[in-house]
């Protein structure tokens, strides 16, 4: 792959200009910790699962297209990743959860194993608004499904 995780980073905070997480913090800092989560859980990420992990939220939350990233040298695998970490507009989340456990590749499964991590950390949820603290438990369930997957891979 000829882009680097700089410039990946470059793109994925210039897709993310002007947007706030919903602790009101620049959204740019949760796919930087998406990223920081998915190296220390799995050491031997590869680089695509890298790329991925900080471009996870561009084609659910910004204007990019798979075609862009197509167009501006990712990898197949990239892309692949990435668009499984989209959620499908016809499904509920934990359906999207348990498709991904069945049908995603490894790579999709570490980032969002990652993604999830940083959603329930303690931490930022103590700092989101009151009514969307019903995630935790939605997160906790999804994470039972992806560790399950996981485990079912490993062997």
């Amino acid at each position: 792959m000829s882009v680097s995780l700089e410039q990946t980073r470059d793109l994925m905070r210039r897709a993310h200009a002007g947007q706030v997480d919903k602790a009101g913090q620049p959204y740019h800092t949760h796919p930087e910790r998406v990223l920081e989560r998915l190296l220390r859980r799995f050491p031997e990420a590869s680089e695509s699962e890298q790329h991925a992990a900080l471009l996870h939220d561009v084609l659910e939350d910004t204007d990019i297209t798979a075609e862009d990233l197509a167009a501006a040298g990712y990898a197949r695998d990239v892309i692949e990743i990435v668009s499984w970490l989209t959620r499908p507009p016809d499904i509920t989340y934990l359906q999207w959860m348990a498709q991904l456990g069945e049908e995603a590749p490894l790579g999709a499964l570490r980032v969002k194993l990652a993604d999830n991590a940083d959603n329930s950390d303690p931490v930022r949820l103590a700092a989101i608004p009151e009514h969307e603290r019903g995630l935790s438990q939605r997160y906790a369930q999804a994470r039972a499904v992806l560790e399950a997957a996981l485990s079912r891979r490993a062997g």
